[in-house]
């Protein structure tokens, strides 16, 4: 038996650390995540499958980030 962890929006982003404007961004008119597998309606409330959710960030690519690196130049080098 498959268990399946559906949760309210409010409470992804309380287990994930992401903002809810992430969720809805994703499972609203764009259409990026697909309605049933990863969310769905049930009784008035949008409900997020969290396993589904961290299958689609572990399949996305990471990108490298310079944020908060100073670019290396020849002085900056200690040999």
């Amino acid at each position: 038996m498959t268990v399946r962890d559906w949760v309210t929006v409010k409470k992804a982003e309380e287990r994930t650390g992401l903002p809810a404007s992430f969720f809805d961004e994703r499972t609203g008119a764009s259409g990026i995540w697909p309605e049933g597998k990863v969310w769905k309606w049930w009784e008035g409330r949008k409900l997020l499958n969290l396993e589904a959710v961290y299958d689609l960030i572990d399949a996305a690519p990471s990108v490298a980030s310079n944020r908060g690196r100073r670019p290396k130049s020849a002085t900056d080098r200690p040999f």
